[in-house]
């Protein structure tokens, strides 16, 4: 690895270097592709091609935060992070490295169905996008990262914003908003293929070609396709992902056109109940488990981001996408109720025999949805001020249905044979739009205000089919919310900045929150919306070694809708509401480079998220850890070689409303290692996670029957990966 120096060169362009003879000098300057030279002992002319680099427009960043201008917390995952962040992990494992953030998977090695949380909100109350393209599906709100199986591998970056933010960010965000941005074009040609293999039969194999300026420089195309393969920690967990990526981007001075085609799809067998407290700390009992459902799912995300810049004041961004799904899950139930699965097709018992009647089955619930949408912003700026509007005008269509066969009662064998019988359907859609005005006002050259409203109307469909016992129930809502947001920054010096905030956020209920229309016993009930007031003040400090952040919030929830694991039904959640919740707490992070090839860097928060009202008032909410911390140091061996060195802390979460002491998962702490090393065209990367081979656990959840039983998700214990790429 050599020495880098530099040099200022006279006014005729001429510079000097002493080196030796032997030496090879690579001349780099910013804004011209880097030139290899033998050193000669003469003089040699260095001739540097210009190298454009497309940066960050305004069109772009005004949908992302931004130092000393956006009035929130955030932070920003970038590509050399990524890199030897990820490596087979569902995209939240990774996100759990920044402030605030908690993650964890039914597997427990983070492959097939991962969650993520921001102070304390599921990912059901994050706003998640890929491109851009809102995730979050328009019915439960949940996400579904098991569906975009290696889509780190694209990133260019991931911006994480902690709270509400602002209506640039996303009409849904209640915790925060996730947005991972993937990269199409590179400077250079490249066809790269890679293979890795780990613990827990775990594989994952990807080509990747990218046509850098062979078409053009202001053309590019990206090709990826990948699988991961993996057994899971868990027992039963197994879990098959293929997913590709079609890119396709043109610049010119002005404009910018960037299309995906996104496709994944996961096949991925889960174990709903969790592990009694009682096996929950021996290495054997902890991963028995049996097979409790399939899940099946292909997604496909068609997306086109354009902006435009008219002139230097006035520019105008948009996003046009198409998302398609369909799969099921399948689970087989024994002595299932003729009643409940509407097999009585002669209609020739009566409901109370038809209720007593049994027999085992396959079922499948199936789900094949389509939404649809666009996103423009148009913004305007001059030196004091800037002005967005905006909105997002967005439909939704999905057809639920189950289907079940391979019954044990003959009758029923000799009726269907191998078809397959439906005996449910409805039809949810739902039609959004969300319109914003965001103006950000420079009052001084130091001190900015924010302000932001903005409205969301959504106008919600249930049509039941009469199939059975079903009611055939035709439902409908419209919710209409007007959230107000203001902010404002004081730069105190170049280096010290101070921001606070307000913002209110309100969102509609989940389908099933209102009726379970699968269920021929369930009846809709009124569902309230959603209401969150967000305050808070931050505090940072950078110069050209340190770069720290504070801040301090707190959220005030109304009617916020919480879960309980249903352990009758596999897959699904009994909703209910507390009337009021607390979320507050402190995050920092703090980041240092005193020595050139040296990074270290930790964050953290103290949280405290808490009932305000009922009989569980000043009780903590279940599963939201009361303290979360990491710490990172990377050093740079050589030019050829990079090791790092990561610690996370998790600290205590109770998992019922009660805090029963039976149920607490401990505070645990996880080390892992990792060293890449690339020779010529080859690369190699190597990782150890929970080093120290710590036996934890990631959720649990608890229920009064004849006593107290308390289950849990255990954690992996220590488990290795490697990857080989090598670039053609």
């Amino acid at each position: 690895y050599s020495d880098t120096i530099g040099t200022e060169s006279q006014l005729d362009g001429s510079f000097r270097f002493d080196f030796e003879e032997s030496s090879i000098i690579t001349f780099r300057h910013i804004g011209y592709k880097s030139e290899e030279i033998n050193a000669v002992p003469k003089y040699s002319i260095v001739y540097l091609v210009l190298d454009i680099l497309h940066g960050e427009g305004i069109q772009i960043s005004a949908s992302r935060a931004i130092p000393g201008i956006t009035p929130s917390a955030f932070s920003t995952l970038s590509k050399e992070e990524i890199a030897y962040n990820y490596t087979i992990e569902d995209v939240p494992m990774v996100l759990a490295s920044e402030p605030g953030i908690y993650a964890y998977s039914e597997s427990g090695n983070g492959t097939g169905y991962s969650y993520v949380s921001i102070r304390g909100f599921d990912q059901s109350k994050i706003a998640v996008m890929i491109d851009n393209v809102p995730l979050n599906d328009n019915e439960s709100h949940q996400v579904y990262w098991v569906d975009h199986g290696d889509v780190l591998s694209d990133a260019k970056d991931v911006q994480i914003q902690r709270g509400i933010g602002n209506s640039l960010y996303g009409s849904a965000a209640f915790g925060g908003s996730i947005n991972v941005i993937t990269e199409i074009t590179k400077n250079e040609e490249e066809l790269t293929a890679s293979v890795g293999f780990g613990s827990f039969n775990t594989k994952k194999y990807r080509i990747n070609y990218n046509t850098g300026n062979r078409l053009g420089e202001n053309l590019g195309i990206k090709l990826r396709l990948s699988q991961i393969e993996s057994e899971g920690y868990r027992d039963f967990h197994n879990s098959f992902q293929q997913s590709g990526l079609i890119g396709i981007e043109h610049k010119t001075d002005k404009t910018t056109h960037q299309f995906r085609a996104q496709l994944g799809y996961e096949n991925t067998d889960l174990t709903w109940d969790g592990i009694a407290a009682s096996d929950i700390n021996d290495r054997d009992l902890r991963r028995i488990s049996y097979k409790s459902y399939t899940d099946d799912f292909y997604q496909q995300i068609y997306s086109l981001n354009s902006s435009y810049q008219y002139s230097n004041n006035l520019s105008f961004r948009n996003v046009v996408y198409l998302v398609r799904g369909k799969g099921y899950y399948e689970v087989f139930k024994e002595d299932a109720s003729f009643y409940d699965y509407n097999l009585d097709i002669n209609d020739q018992f009566p409901d109370s025999t038809e209720q007593a009647l049994n027999t085992g089955l396959l079922r499948r619930k199936w789900i094949v949805n389509t939404y649809y949408g666009a996103a423009p912003v148009l913004s305007w700026r001059n030196n004091i001020m800037r002005l967005d509007i905006g909105g997002e005008l967005r439909y939704y269509s999905g057809d639920h249905f189950g289907e079940v066969s391979n019954f044990s009662n003959e009758e029923l064998q000799y009726a269907f044979d191998e078809i397959w019988y439906k005996y449910y359907q409805y039809i949810g859609s739902k039609t959004s739009f969300t319109g914003f005005v965001h103006l950000l006002y420079s009052l001084t050259d130091n001190f900015k205000l924010i302000g932001d409203l903005q409205y969301q109307g959504h106008r919600w469909k249930l049509e039941q089919k009469l199939i059975g016992h079903a009611k055939g129930h035709n439902l409908s809502a419209p919710w209409n919310f007007v959230n107000p947001r203001f902010g404002l920054i004081y730069d105190m010096s170049d280096k010290i900045s101070i921001f606070a905030n307000y913002g209110k956020s309100q969102k509609e209920p989940a389908d099933n929150q209102i009726i379970e229309a699968d269920d021929v016993w369930s009846e809709p009930i009124i569902a309230s919306a959603e209401i969150v007031d967000n305050s808070e003040i931050g505090f940072s400090f950078i110069s050209g070694t340190i770069n720290s952040n504070l801040n301090i919030y707190r959220m005030n929830f109304k009617n916020e809708q919480l879960k309980n694991i249903d352990i009758e039904q596999e897959g699904e959640y009994n909703y209910y509401s507390a009337d009021a919740t607390i979320h507050q707490g402190i995050e920092f992070d703090v980041a240092f480079n005193f020595i050139q090839r040296l990074n270290v860097s930790f964050n953290g928060a103290i949280n405290h998220n808490s009932f305000e009202s009922g009989n569980s008032k000043g009780n903590i909410l279940p599963n939201t850890p009361l303290m979360l911390g990491n710490s990172t140091i990377s050093y740079q061996h050589s030019k050829v070689m990079q090791t790092f060195v990561k610690l996370r802390y998790v600290g205590k979460q109770f998992v019922d409303d009660n805090n029963t002491s039976e149920g607490v998962i401990d505070p645990f702490t996880l080390v892992d290692i990792g060293s890449s090393l690339k020779i010529g065209k080859t690369a190699l990367n190597l990782k150890i996670n929970n080093l120290f081979d710590t036996m934890y656990s990631t959720f649990g959840y608890g229920y009064e029957w004849d006593g107290y039983w308390a289950y849990f998700w255990p954690g992996a214990t220590r488990s290795f990966y490697a990857n080989l790429e090598y670039n053609f």
